[in-house]
Formats: C-alpha cells, structure tokens, sequence
C-alpha cells in the first residue's frame, strides 16, 4: 500500500511539473473572449499565421509586414538540386519608416505598451505600441479570404508629438540574370484607370519575374488606399532587382493618418497571363473601397465558422481546438484542387509538399467539417493519378503507386539523401482510404465513378503487385518502410498490410456499387495477407521489430482509424505494450491516436490526459500554435492539429465514419467538459452532454 501511495505522489507530482512547464510555454491571457489570443510579451516570439489556402504568411512584432509568403500551387527547385519547394522567396508585404532625422523605426527599447491580438474569428492580427514617445502604431493583417491571391494591411499612425515621417514600402525580387526562361524579369510601377469613363488612377507598383529554375513565372503587386488626402507617392527604381513606393506623411500633435496596402499575387500555374492578371486582381472592386474587402473577408470567415467545435468547461482546450480549425482553414480553399501540407501555408518545412499527414491526419476532421476542403484534397491525388501510375511502372509494378512527398504535379520530391520515398509505400493505401471515405460520407455515386473507384482501382493493382505469395498461400509485403520511420526496409509492417486489406476491400466494395467486375486477386490478397501477431498476444509491428523504441504509432492506427482491430481487449493490449515505446520527443501525433482510441474504449480519463499530451508540450508562445516536437520545431503542425481534432470528434463525440455515413456511438467526455457541440454548415448540430 505504501508502494501504490507512493507512485500516486509521484504521479501528482509529475503532472504538476508538467502543468507548470506548459504555463511557461504559453499563457492565454484572455477576456473570457475565446476567439481572441492576446500577446504582450516579445520575450520568446513565435509568430503567428495568416492563410487563405492561397497565401500564407507569419507576423513580425512590428505588425509593419511578414516574416515570410509562402505562395501555393507552385514548386521550384534549384536547376541541378533536389529541394524542390513550394514559392517562399517573394515578400512584398512590407512597410519601413524612416524619421526626419534619418533613424528608423527599429522594433527594440524604444518600443513600450505593445500587444498583438490575434482573432481566430475574423482570421486577423492587430498589433499596437508606442514608439519612441513619439508615435502610436497600429496595423491590423489578414489574408483576404474573399479574395484568395491577396493579403490586405491597415495601418494607423497617431502622433503624440509633432512628427515628421516617410513611409516606404519596398519590392524586391530574386537575380534571375543568370536563368534561362521564356519569361523575362519585369518591375513596373503606373497609373491605372479605374473605368473607361473614369479620371481617376490607382498607384500600382508590380513585378514579374521567372522561378529559379525557369520553368515558370511569378508576379505580385502593391497597392494603397488613402483616407482623406492622398499624398504623393514616390516612385524608384533602386537596382535591377528592386524598386520603391514611398510618401512622406506630416502630422500635428494628436493627429491621425491611415491608409491600406493590398498586395496580389499569381503565377504561371494558375495563369497565362501572369504579368497583367497580378493587375487585374490588385485592381479588382478597388473603386468600392477597402472597408468592402475587409467585410467580405469577415463574412467569408464567418461562414466558415458555422462549421466549429464548442467546449463548455474547459476554456483552454477551446481555444486550442480552435486554433486547430483555424489552422486547417487557414491552409486551405476550394476551387484550386490543392491539399495542404505538413505546416500549412505558414512555412515550407519539408518543402511544403503534400504526404500522407494530408490524408491520414487532416483530412477526417475536414470531412466532417468542410467537405468541399477534403475534396479539393482528394481531387488533387486524382488529378495526379496518371502521374502515380507511370510512377508504379517505373519500379516496375502495376496500378499507381503515389509518393511519399508529393509536388502539385504528384512528382516525387522526397530529397534523395532520404531512403523513405523508395519503400515509404503506406502513402498508397491512404490514399484510396481517403477516396473511399469520400464516397461513405457523401454518397456521391458519380464522383466514385469518375474519380473514387479510378483512384481504388489502380491502387488495389499496385498492392497486387507489390505483395508476394509464400508456399503456404499467404501475402507478404516486403522491404517496406512504415509510419514508424526508425525502422526501415522491413517485412509486413502492420500498419502497412492492415492498410491494404482496407483498400483491398474498399475496392470490392466500389465495385459491386459501380456495377464493375471485381478483380479476384483483389479478394486472394485481402482474406491472405497477414498482420503479424506475437506470441505474448500483441499485434507485432513487423517481422524485425523486438522491443525497441518508436518513432510514431504504427500498429494503433489499426485500431483507428483503420478499425482493422475491433476487439476492445486486442485494442488494449496493444495501447498497453507500445504507449511507453513512442519516443517522447517524436511527433505529436501519437499521442492523439491513443487517446482516441481510449475515448473509444471509454476510457476518458487516459483518453483526456494523451489529449493534452499530444500538443500542449509543443506550443509556442505567445499564441500557442504547435510544433511537431516538444523542442524547437518548424511551428504551426497542421498535421498535429488534425490529431487532436480527430480524438475530440472521433474520440471524445463518438463519431464515425461508416456504409450510412457519418453517425455517432456514445460520447465519452472528459469530466471537466460538460458538453460539446459539433456544428456543421447546414447540418443539424451535434450535442454531447456530461
């Protein structure tokens, strides 16, 4: 007894410790407003993350531009590298000021009173402070969402004293002296008409210019809105690769002066006509006024917000699964056929290209919630489907095989100082998962004949040809790499085979319903491939595995989201013997998968203590977005949040995904919250109560 009393103290203990290290990583300093996260410490920055599914881009303390853009549906690589990446080296969004006396506001001492306020809600960022004793700034930033190729800046300057300033906006591009392309380095600044009948010109200052390899062109473009008198803006050209506007602004003790910076962007993957559409969209409504452009921004969001998750009794997780949704929306739209990547639009970790996080991990939470996003996620694989195939017969298989790290096109971009693209197959199986998801949730009989059973098809071929048959009539899938990546070039990893009996039967199942033949292979493989057991009773992750440490869950995902293994005691024995193997300093997803699958048990306890342990060791002050890791990490982990939002819907509400669609088993809620409310676009809401 004294034993057990003891483990108890140091159970208490250890929870405490980590409460008190997850109070220093990040503190809601909060209204009760749990749409707005308030920062006023510049100690331990982390910026925050603004995105449209086009445009994304993180803050700066000085709230005067961003940090980095990072532009979708367009990769580049170095002409003989292998880092291809999506767009990230064109930042327009920037302002300077310079003083009369020739000093420039510098973001330091001289800076006191300041916070940023970041509204989830609205998808805005303001940021104020005192400079110098001298000035009040104010800005507020957002990716329009109502106009996907352009991010809008408010800015607000009050004088405490009589001051003089100039304000320069700069536009600089990358040397492409060197590059071969068809297109050709452009900096232009003119006057546009706002109408054939119109007097009136808008400032517009643009740039073209080809990628680094050359294969394509991007192009962006500022423009001001003034309110009252306009000042005269300054135009030159400072070097071939760069250009300015600027205008000088003289205030009067108390006096205010404002004004709007809307920035555009597009490329060659969207448009022919790169150079004057970044015009175009610049231009577009601008006779109507700004305040019409910020309006639509908020109502779009709003709209998007009919779609949320609400918590009564446990402010803080409703503010971090928001930022989760925030997080997801902010990384997507429709129309374009995209996905999104493992940090969204915030930066280009891992090139920004598209994995299976897409699939496995963000994907479900959108399905429930904004089925036109999943989608656009699952029309980008079919459209990139000709591209798998050719990718299977190059290594010689049959069907589609899909990378592990995928480029719009569905090219491998996996840099190839990594072995993980050439035996990371799983990536595969999720795919048609997805698809066939697809399909359970909307019913949508004619997307599964011109896109879905395509997708399983070709995807039930390659497995056909990717496993071998023993003597004794069973499959094997060898030589492959799983989600845990410690272990490579291994034989039936379980998460892997279970995976492709899922596909396996998905593709009979899409069959029968388009009225296709069935191929019998497709049966063979499914009833006869095996997931290996070991002798103590749990499922083994593969044929090498012997106790060592893992990088990630493998063999839990076949209890969800797979639901391979149904059996409650199987699922348990396996949460029991691999939970204490996952590496702490692994990704954060693991540990969410758990707790869906205690949540599932009805175990809500656990389920809520792996909850907090899949994130909250790994935000980042001071608003709390994630990392990948507990250490410092590429931030803003979307792939993360799809963890957390799938343990809260499929765990904690009881939802599932099944032949009727989506429908709901018991909830489990963790005894702190005393309902949950899932709230879909034209669906009726979904209500937990304790």
């Amino acid at each position: 007894m004294k034993g057990k009393s003891l483990k108890i103290v140091k159970s208490l203990i250890s929870c405490l410790i980590l409460i008190g290290l997850v109070n220093n990583v990040v503190s809601y300093a909060q209204s009760k407003n749990l749409w707005i996260i308030k920062a006023t410490d510049t100690s331990n920055y982390n910026p925050a993350y603004l995105g449209n599914g086009i445009i994304g881009f993180k803050s700066l303390k000085n709230g005067l531009g961003a940090e980095k853009v990072i532009i979708n549906g367009l990769y580049d690589h170095s002409p003989l590298g292998d880092n291809i990446r999506l767009v990230n080296y064109f930042n327009p969004i920037n302002l300077s000021i310079t003083f009369k006396d020739n000093s420039e506001l510098k973001f330091g001492i001289n800076v006191s009173e300041w916070q940023q306020h970041l509204n989830l809600k609205e998808a805005t960022l303001e940021t104020s402070y005192n400079y110098a004793g001298m000035l009040n700034v104010k800005s507020q930033l957002m990716a329009l969402r109502n106009l996907p190729m352009t991010t809008l800046g408010l800015y607000e300057f009050t004088a405490i004293e009589d001051i003089e300033f100039t304000i320069k906006n700069v536009m600089s591009i990358p040397d492409r002296s060197k590059t071969f392309s068809s297109y050709k380095t452009n900096l232009n600044y003119g006057l546009y008409r706002l109408g054939n009948n119109s007097k009136e010109k808008i400032a517009i200052m643009s740039a073209g210019f080809p990628t680094e390899s050359g294969k394509d062109c991007l192009a962006g473009a500022n423009t001001y809105f003034f309110n009252g008198n306009s000042p005269e803006i300054n135009y030159i050209k400072l070097n071939p690769n760069s250009q300015q506007c600027s205008f000088v602004v003289k205030l009067k003790k108390g006096d205010k002066f404002s004004f709007a910076m809307l920035s555009s962007f597009t490329h060659s993957g969207f448009t022919s006509d790169v150079y004057n559409d970044v015009i175009r969209i610049c231009s577009k409504d601008y006779n109507l006024g700004y305040p019409k452009l910020v309006t639509a921004h908020k109502l779009a969001w709003e709209n998007l917000w009919k779609s949320d998750i609400e918590i009564e009794g446990d402010d803080e997780a409703q503010i971090d699964v928001r930022l989760g949704l925030y997080s997801l929306y902010s990384s997507i739209t429709d129309g374009f056929d995209l996905s999104i990547p493992p940090c969204g639009l915030s930066e280009t970790g891992w090139g920004g290209h598209i994995f299976w996080d897409s699939e496995l991990w963000m994907y479900p939470p959108l399905l429930l919630m904004k089925p036109d996003f999943a989608k656009s996620m699952i029309d980008f694989r079919f459209n990139t489907l000709a591209q798998a195939k050719k990718r299977a017969a190059q290594f010689g298989y049959k069907g589609a095989m899909y990378p592990w790290e995928s480029d719009l096109q569905g090219n491998e971009c996996t840099p190839i100082s990594y072995k993980l693209d050439m035996n990371e197959h799983h990536v595969t199986a999720d795919v048609a998962i997805a698809a066939w998801n697809y399909y359970q949730v909307t019913k949508d009989k004619i997307w599964l004949k011109e896109k879905g059973f395509p997708i399983l098809k070709e995807v039930a071929n390659f497995w056909v040809s990717r496993s071998q048959k023993d003597l004794e009539g069973i499959y094997h899938i060898k030589n492959v790499v799983g989600p845990d990546e410690y272990f490579e070039d291994v034989d039936d990893d379980a998460f892997t085979n279970g995976a492709v009996k899922m596909v396996l039967n998905a593709a009979i199942k899409s069959a029968k319903i388009m009225d296709e033949d069935i191929d019998k292979r497709w049966i063979d493989v499914s009833k006869n491939l095996i997931v290996l057991n070991h002798m103590d009773g749990y499922t083994l992750q593969n044929a090498q595995y012997t106790g060592q440490k893992i990088k990630q869950a493998d063999v839990n995902l076949l209890a969800f989201p797979l639901e391979y293994i149904k059996d409650k005691a199987q699922i348990e024995r396996d949460l029991n013997y691999y939970e204490p193997k996952i590496d702490p300093n692994g990704p954060s997803m693991s540990y969410s998968v758990l707790a869906t699958s205690y949540a599932r048990l009805g175990n809500s306890d656990k389920a809520y203590q792996l909850f907090k342990k899949s994130y909250q060791p790994n935000r980042k002050p001071p608003f709390g977005f994630i990392s990948e890791k507990p250490r410092p990490s590429a931030t803003v982990f979307c792939t993360g949040y799809g963890g957390i939002l799938q343990t809260v819907l499929f765990g904690f509400a009881g939802l599932n995904i099944g032949k009727s669609g989506i429908y709901q088993e018991k909830a489990k809620l963790p005894l702190s919250w005393i309902k949950l409310t899932i709230k879909r676009e034209g669906e009726k809401d979904i209500v937990c109560i304790q």
